[in-house]
């Protein structure tokens, strides 16, 4: 079983929505407060499916035998003055199925990541994660990213 990445195609859409509101789930149980249930299949089913008619952005998909199990959507940024960030791509969102983890879905997408980071001509990749998310936050340092900022919330309502 080998795992290929490749661009998104349109008929790869509707997997890669249902990928990203499990993600977004994720997001919610790990901060209800923080992460507000955003997205629907339709929704998301366009966002993503547009991303590769951009552009600066990409989505690309992670397989195992011609199936999706996996996903990366990536936006580059030549400059980006409240993050005092120039050059940089940005992983936006990156998700593999809980059937496929640990078979190397993870290290590809962000090996095209970083393929994808020197296409554009950036000079950095850059991501946020949560908190609670150990896992990932592990994941992203065994791949050679550091920590740089640390986002706070208070929240204004009762």
């Amino acid at each position: 079983m080998e795992v290929t990445v490749r661009p998104a195609q349109k008929e790869d859409a509707r997997t890669v929505a249902e990928y990203a509101l499990k993600l977004f789930e994720q997001h919610r149980e790990y901060d209800p407060e923080r992460f507000v249930r955003l997205g629907n299949l339709e929704g998301a089913e366009w966002f993503y499916g547009s991303r590769n008619d951009t552009v600066d952005s990409v989505v690309m998909v992670a397989e195992i035998d011609n199936r999706v199990i996996g996903f990366a959507y990536m936006l580059y940024e030549k400059i980006n003055y409240p993050d005092l960030l120039e050059n940089a791509l940005r992983l936006e969102d990156i998700y593999v199925d809980e059937s496929a983890r640990g078979k190397g879905a993870g290290k590809a997408l962000m090996s095209a990541a970083v393929e994808k980071a020197k296409q554009f001509g950036a000079d950095k990749l850059v991501l946020t994660v949560a908190a609670k998310n150990t896992f990932a936050r592990e994941f992203f340092s065994r791949n050679g990213l550091r920590e740089t900022m640390v986002e706070m919330t208070l929240n204004l309502t009762d």
